[in-house]
């Protein structure tokens, strides 16, 4: 057993609790005992991709006014129209993966929205000011990496809903 593996916390009764570490035989045989969906750390996790998404897209709907304004600026497809529709789906996309109902749908309700906004919205190679670019390229690098994670949860949703 690794030194990582041996870690230990005590609780309030004296007893010892081992806390599994990556590849020890403990978190080998956890993730084993259940698929990784009812894990606590999935759950954590789903929980602060979506929970984050779900503020993004509460804040879009409050604020819908001025996000109209920004996407008619950056030359979006019919603001008015589309803001609304895809925060909208934005929040019941979040929802679901929060909750994991039909969550293939709901990740892909969330990786619609960013690949969809991404590009126009982060268009840093459209930039000419250095500060403006390089702020446009961390968005788009923010949200290419929440696409990814999207399309992992997209992934895992579907062999969830087949089994």
């Amino acid at each position: 057993m690794g030194t990582l593996s041996r870690l230990t916390r005590r609780s309030g009764s004296d007893e010892e609790t081992r806390i599994p570490t990556a590849g020890s035989r403990e978190a080998e045989s956890e993730s084993a005992a259940g698929p990784i969906q009812e894990t606590s750390l999935f759950r954590l996790g789903r929980g602060l991709f979506a929970g984050v998404l779900a503020l993004t897209a509460l804040d879009n709907l409050r604020n819908l006014e001025e996000r109209v304004q920004y996407a008619e600026a950056k030359n979006a497809p019919a603001p008015s129209v589309s803001v609304p529709a895809i925060s909208g789906s934005l929040l019941v996309g979040s929802a679901g993966l929060v909750l994991w109902r039909a969550p293939a749908a709901a990740a892909a309700a969330i990786a619609g929205f960013l690949a969809g906004v991404t590009p126009v919205m982060h268009d840093f190679w459209n930039q000419e000011e250095p500060e403006q670019r390089q702020q446009e390229f961390t968005h788009f690098l923010k949200n290419t990496a929440l696409f990814g994670a999207a399309l992992a949860f997209a992934t895992l949703g579907r062999r969830t809903e087949r089994s």
